[in-house]
């Protein structure tokens, strides 16, 4: 997977969403990411929502739309993480002119997630920034 290819090929309109997750890791070539996570604005998860061309699924008492192995949540919401989504935006990492969750941010955010994944993910991240 392309992830950068996948991305732009949502045509989502810039400013309005971020990628989170991994999706940085393999932009970077830091290690190849299995999906695509995205945050949007809630006006922009509403009109995905109402194309009918993504899958609803209740997960972690949220709506998150779905399909081909991307998922977008409708706004980062986790206990012991506070950034928003909004702010996740502003501070983005522009690739190829993608926003991806800065390696900082998502360093706090994988630890406020604390499975055992993200904390391999902190480490290949303090690895690559060198801290």
């Amino acid at each position: 997977m392309n992830i950068i290819n996948k991305i732009k090929d949502l045509n989502l309109p810039f400013g309005k969403y971020v990628i989170i997750g991994s999706g940085i890791l393999d932009a970077l070539n830091i290690r190849k990411a299995i999906d695509i996570d995205i945050a949007v604005l809630p006006d922009l998860f509403s009109q995905l929502q109402k194309t009918g061309e993504w899958n609803e699924e209740i997960k972690y008492n949220q709506v998150f739309l779905s399909k081909d192995s991307i998922e977008i949540t409708p706004k980062l919401s986790w206990d012991k993480y506070n950034t928003t989504t909004e702010e996740a935006i502003a501070s983005a990492t522009i690739i190829e002119s993608i926003p991806f969750m800065n390696l900082k941010e998502l360093c706090k955010f994988k630890q406020a997630l604390g499975r055992k994944k993200d904390m391999k993910d902190i480490e290949l991240i303090k690895r690559y920034l060198r801290i």
